[in-house]
């Protein structure tokens, strides 16, 4: 049983706050940038540091000790996914993860890949490098965007020559929750690969990539996660992997003793063929303990809860207040709450709100500021951001 279960929400989330060291020094509402580090990942990441500094990076246990550590972030990244391990290659980023499925699928002229306007450049420029280098035709939508009925949507741009959908589970633009099963339905009827950017959604919602059938689902370690940057997760659907070849090869793509100086080898089992390039093993370590503590302390369950209701807390808030406009719908929504102030350029606004401890972010090429309501905010940091955003509207 999960030993916080054991506790009262007030003190349960006095515990996680004391965890989390910059909670006691500002209202922390940027988790959609960057998480706030758990005391325990720092000294994870520091105590690998110290240990290769004084025994040196590559004695006797070193190599073993890291294949430990990426075994067990390895088993974390499979909880957040819901998935067989095997099933999951640990990646630097999520947009790396977004890469390697899209570089790795065989494209033609002619070949369609749908998207939206809504979506992170970590989608959007990968798309728009295979229609330069390959000819692939992008078909944009306005998925994501409230107000807009993703199924139809999706349903007017799919063809017969749609060879992927690539679209995010959490929009980072304007923090709408997408029905991905019903777009991962309309997806495979035509036989196409659904590609998920899962930057805002891995941690912050509920996940099931075996329920959701989809095809690949790229996650970050540095948002909702609390982990370091530099770490992610890429699980593949194994009836997909023979459709997304490696686009770079290493040490770890190919089975050991299984290749030749003919140029033939034999890939990794499952996932892990997609693990090219060097991990750091500090932030390893790091991921894997804010994984722990999530999984073990927190409690996923009582963490998603928490932050739906406090996201609505939050839309609640803002909604009422003369000046501020919501974007983000409240029927479908989470963590991610994206508004407006008048009279007040996000930019400026963003810049205010920090100099009075509350650190949220703009969106670029918008007017639009992004509170991420996470499971560690309280309910008074909610009122304040309220009262500080009322005092921007009043002073205008």
């Amino acid at each position: 049983m999960d030993t916080a279960l054991l506790t009262s929400d007030d003190t349960r989330v006095k515990q996680i706050r004391d965890e989390l060291p910059v909670t006691s020094n500002c209202v922390y509402m940027n988790t959609g940038t960057n998480g706030p580090v758990p005391t325990r990942s720092h000294r994870a990441m520091t105590q690998w540091q110290e240990k290769e500094l004084e025994a040196g990076r590559i004695h006797a246990a070193a190599f073993p000790d890291m294949q430990e550590e990426k075994r067990r972030a390895r088993l974390g990244l499979a909880s957040v996914f819901n998935c067989d391990a095997r099933d999951v290659a640990m990646t630097h980023c999520t947009t790396e993860g977004i890469n390697i499925v899209l570089s790795g699928m065989s494209w033609q002229p002619g070949d369609e890949i749908i998207t939206s306007s809504t979506e992170h450049p970590g989608i959007l420029h990968p798309v728009y490098q295979l229609h330069q280098r390959y000819g692939v035709r992008i078909r944009l939508t306005e998925i994501g965007k409230p107000g807009v009925d993703d199924v139809a949507a999706l349903k007017a741009a799919i063809t017969p020559r749609t060879r992927a959908v690539a679209l995010s589970h959490v929009s980072w633009s304007t923090g709408v929750v997408l029905p991905l099963s019903q777009l991962i339905e309309v997806t495979h009827s035509v036989g196409a690969l659904f590609l998920c950017d899962g930057a805002q959604s891995g941690g912050m919602i509920p996940l099931n990539v075996r329920e959701l059938d989809v095809d690949a689902y790229a996650i970050s370690g540095q948002k909702w996660l609390c982990g370091p940057e530099g770490t992610g997760g890429l699980y593949v659907r194994p009836d997909r992997i023979g459709e997304i070849q490696p686009s770079y090869m290493g040490y770890f793509s190919v089975r050991s003793g299984m290749s030749d100086y003919d140029g033939n080898y034999v890939p990794s089992q499952g996932a892990l063929r997609y693990e090219a390039t060097t991990l750091n093993p500090a932030t390893v370590a790091g991921l894997r303990a804010s994984l722990d503590w999530l999984s073990l302390d927190v409690g996923w369950q009582w963490a998603h809860a928490r932050i739906a209701r406090l996201g609505r807390l939050c839309h609640d808030a803002l909604s009422p207040l003369p000046g501020v406009k919501v974007l983000t719908p409240r029927e479908a929504m989470a963590g991610l709450v994206h508004f407006t102030i008048r009279g007040a350029p996000a930019p400026e606004a963003v810049k205010a709100l920090d100099s009075g401890g509350i650190l949220v972010r703009a969106i670029p090429s918008t007017d639009l500021i992004r509170a991420s309501v996470g499971f560690y905010t309280l309910e008074s940091e909610i009122a304040l951001l309220a009262e500080r955003v009322g005092a921007l509207v009043a002073n205008q």
